[in-house]
């Protein structure tokens, strides 16, 4: 727990996060938490390798005018405990009440909670995790009132070519180079209580950002990596 406590202590981002009206997400489980002026947002957060530390992703409102708006969400995954059969790699998605408005995604982090400045790392016990914003052209989606939005399955990916015939990915240790956050959607259907709701339009995904994992889980015969290419029949 000291060691532990330590790291997080080291977990800051190199300049100091940007000031906004963060906002966190709360999971609901029936249509029937909704409130007035929100909506259902279902989404995903997830790695492609496992850490040790919280992974977080950043949202931020689209104003009319297509200008960044003050307020941001913020989803999480935690780590878990790979060997108990619990990890931050396959797909699992929730359910979380959104105020209505239309969001674009806007950064990423490990470990460092807290928006990063443009141009920041995320230095972790000495380490670089994997840590990123975007300024324009990222996906988005919009939120209705009383609505569903299936934002889909956002992957902390590894990004840079591989030898799909000689897979040997991740020999780099704790780096935050080749890394950015690639969008799947998600394959399993809607809740029958959320899916009764209206539906918001599709996210605007750019084809930059798609993701190149072809499953859901993670297959048997890897520990915790998650390859490219899946067996076949593979969710």
């Amino acid at each position: 727990m000291l060691l532990r406590s330590l790291l997080m202590a080291l977990a800051v981002l190199t300049a100091a996060s940007v000031q906004a009206q963060r906002y966190e997400p709360k999971e609901v489980k029936t249509a029937k938490d909704i409130k007035a002026g929100d909506g259902v947002v279902r989404l995903s957060l997830r790695t492609q390798r496992q850490f040790i530390e919280t992974a977080y992703l950043y949202f931020i409102e689209v104003l009319p005018d297509g200008s960044d708006g003050p307020r941001t969400l913020q989803f999480e995954r935690g780590a878990g405990v790979p060997v108990m059969g619990t990890n931050m790699i396959d797909v699992k998605a929730k359910y979380y009440r959104v105020p209505k408005g239309k969001y674009r995604l806007l950064a990423y982090t490990v470990a460092c909670k807290g928006v990063p400045p443009p141009g920041a790392t995320c230095n972790f016990g000495g380490a670089r995790l994997p840590t990123e914003r975007y300024a324009t052209g990222s996906p988005t989606f919009d939120v209705i009132e009383g609505g569903i939005t299936d934002a889909g399955d956002f992957v902390i990916e590894y990004i840079k070519d591989v030898d799909l015939d000689n897979f040997s990915l991740f020999k780099d240790r704790f780096s935050d180079e080749g890394y950015g956050v690639r969008w799947r959607p998600i394959k399993e259907a809607l809740r029958p209580d959320f899916a009764a709701l209206a539906a918001a339009p599709a996210p605007a995904v750019p084809s930059f950002f798609l993701s190149r994992i072809e499953c859901d889980t993670r297959p048997k015969d890897k520990t915790v990596q998650f390859p490219f290419r899946c067996p076949a029949g593979a969710r």
